[in-house]
């Protein structure tokens, strides 16, 4: 299991990469003279890249192994923090940005590769243990990364989280996990591929809905309501720590009911939570559902790669790209749903849209 653990943790400093722009953009904007215009640019990038990689670095992991690709990608997330740590201008930062969405691009889908080939049997288990501790890395991104860019500035924050990832890429390296597809697999890759569109469907809806409200429209609703800063700090912690607790929840469940029903068992959390939510029940209870229903998004990626175990890295990387994609659809349709419907329609239109993915999921079997 110690073997293991680099991966594991490497979702988690992935978690806190991509968290760290909001924590350290004040004093960032200030030091450089950047707009809010700029200061979202630079932010879009690194989920720009880190959807444009999913793909073509899904075949790179299959030929190389986790360990070679993820310590390869480790390495330029190092660069990255180093070119925004010393950037005296808006380019570099944007080119820092951008090599680390590159750079942990892949961190939960090899994490799950090297799950899949050194501890098959425990796959569900440690998909649910590796997005909790994601959770716990977006912890980190809050007040201790505010306290750091307070003490060492937002360049020194930034030079601290190259040398973790540093550390990082040495360790995954030394796990020498390795995984190239025999030649007996490699004719079955496009059959794979092709055949996900389903699951592609359901992270879509599914994955897509929860960090869409998870990073935006939990907070914006609960200010809406009127509450105070206090208050929506409060909802939005309890949402993320039922999501934590869910990401634990999920690995057991996984292993007691297979993989299939805990996630379908998850998602129906999640539509409770949203029903509840528009239903105009109390909100509290309506967050804990909500959060700890898309705590069982990993298992998306882990019952994938069991499905397609000739070519699971290609596989989940496309699956984690339709993922991506429904967080952007979904964040940005959101808007004018609640501007036509009110936040009750869209979240009934919300909850429409995972049970259609509830039953796709049941009732679908790859061919």
């Amino acid at each position: 299991m110690l073997r293991l653990l680099p991966f594991a943790l490497g979702y988690a400093y992935s978690y806190l990469l991509r968290s760290a722009g909001a924590p350290l953009a004040a004093p960032m904007a200030q030091d450089l003279g950047l707009s809010p215009g700029s200061l979202g640019a630079i932010n879009a990038l690194f989920f720009l890249a880190f959807a444009l990689a999913q793909v073509p670095l899904g075949h790179v992991l299959e030929r190389w192994g986790p360990s070679r690709t993820l310590a390869a990608l480790l390495a330029l997330a190092v660069l990255g923090c180093g070119l925004v740590a010393a950037a005296p201008s808006l380019i570099l930062l944007a080119l820092g940005r951008a090599a680390m969405g590159v750079g942990v691009a892949l961190a939960l889908v090899g994490a799950l590769r090297a799950y899949q080939l050194l501890a098959p049997g425990r796959l569900g288990f440690l998909s649910g243990l590796t997005v909790a501790l994601g959770g716990l890395g977006g912890l980190l991104a809050t007040w201790p990364l505010v306290r750091l860019g307070e003490v060492w500035g937002w360049r020194g924050a930034y030079g601290a989280l190259g040398v973790l990832a540093l550390g990082l890429a040495l360790w995954v390296a030394r796990a020498s996990v390795g995984g190239k597809p025999g030649p007996g697999e490699r004719g079955q890759e496009g059959r794979a591929v092709l055949g996900v569109g389903p699951l592609a469907l359901v992270s879509a809806v599914y994955v897509g809905a929860f960090f869409a409200l998870q990073t935006f429209w939990v907070g914006a609703y609960a200010y809406a309501r009127g509450f105070s800063g206090d208050q929506v700090g409060g909802l939005l912690a309890l949402l993320n720590l039922a999501s934590v607790l869910g990401a634990f929840a999920s690995g057991s469940l996984a292993a007691a009911l297979g993989m299939r029903r805990a996630l379908a068992l998850g998602m129906g959390v999640f539509a409770a939570g949203l029903l509840a939510w528009g239903g105009g029940a109390g909100l509290g209870l309506a967050y804990l559902l909500v959060g700890f229903g898309g705590g069982f998004n990993g298992l998306v990626l882990a019952h994938t790669a069991t499905l397609f175990p000739e070519a699971s890295s290609r596989a989940m990387a496309w699956v984690n790209l339709a993922g991506v994609v429904g967080i952007f659809a979904l964040q940005a349709g959101m808007g004018p749903l609640v501007e036509g419907l009110g936040y009750g329609g869209s979240l009934l239109a919300l909850f429409l849209l995972q049970a259609g993915a509830i039953a796709l999921l049941l009732l679908w079997r790859p061919r």
